[in-house]
């Protein structure tokens, strides 16, 4: 219960912080650095590594907010990978724009299962998570909000890789 009122003061945070945005260069090292910081000790009890490919790379967007859909992303990786799975969090140049990627070796998803993640109060699994399903939810709004784009590809039993398309500063 704690865990879905976390989610829901999160939200309200998020929501009002968007209000307030700032769109300026943001580094992506400090905040990939923060996201992984923050889910560590979540991912070590799962005994789960999470691999963090530096970089150096600036993009125009508000740095609270991308780090918050940083962290929801690391996070529902976490989630959704088995013990002894992996995550690796790295950014790609795309011509303008720089795609942040978090791939896990989770459970993956059915495309029909992809069709309804960003639906609010979705959970794909209600017997092994926490939370109240609009995680993903928040992060599509947000990224919307900021004026980048999300994509996800999975396969089931193989992982799930979300991507955040955001422009260069």
């Amino acid at each position: 219960m704690k865990g879905q009122l976390d989610q829901l003061v999160g939200a309200v945070r998020l929501h009002e912080r968007a209000k307030h945005m700032q769109l300026l260069p943001v580094g992506l090292e400090p905040l990939l650095r923060q996201a992984r910081r923050e889910s560590e000790s979540f991912a070590i009890e799962k005994g789960i590594e999470i691999r963090m490919v530096p970089s150096r790379s600036l993009v125009t967007s508000d740095a609270f907010l991308l780090g918050a859909i940083l962290r929801n992303l690391i996070s529902n990786a976490i989630k959704y990978t088995r013990p002894g799975g992996r995550i690796l969090v790295g950014c790609r140049h795309l011509g303008t724009s720089i795609r942040i990627d978090v791939i896990d070796t989770g459970i993956g998803m059915t495309n029909d299962q992809m069709s309804r993640i960003f639906e609010a109060f979705t959970r794909l699994d209600s017997t092994e998570t926490d939370g109240l399903g609009i995680g993903l939810f928040i992060v599509r709004r947000t990224t919307a909000i900021l004026g980048h784009r999300i994509d996800v590809s999975s396969a089931p039993s193989r992982g799930t890789c979300f991507s955040v398309l955001a422009e260069k500063a």
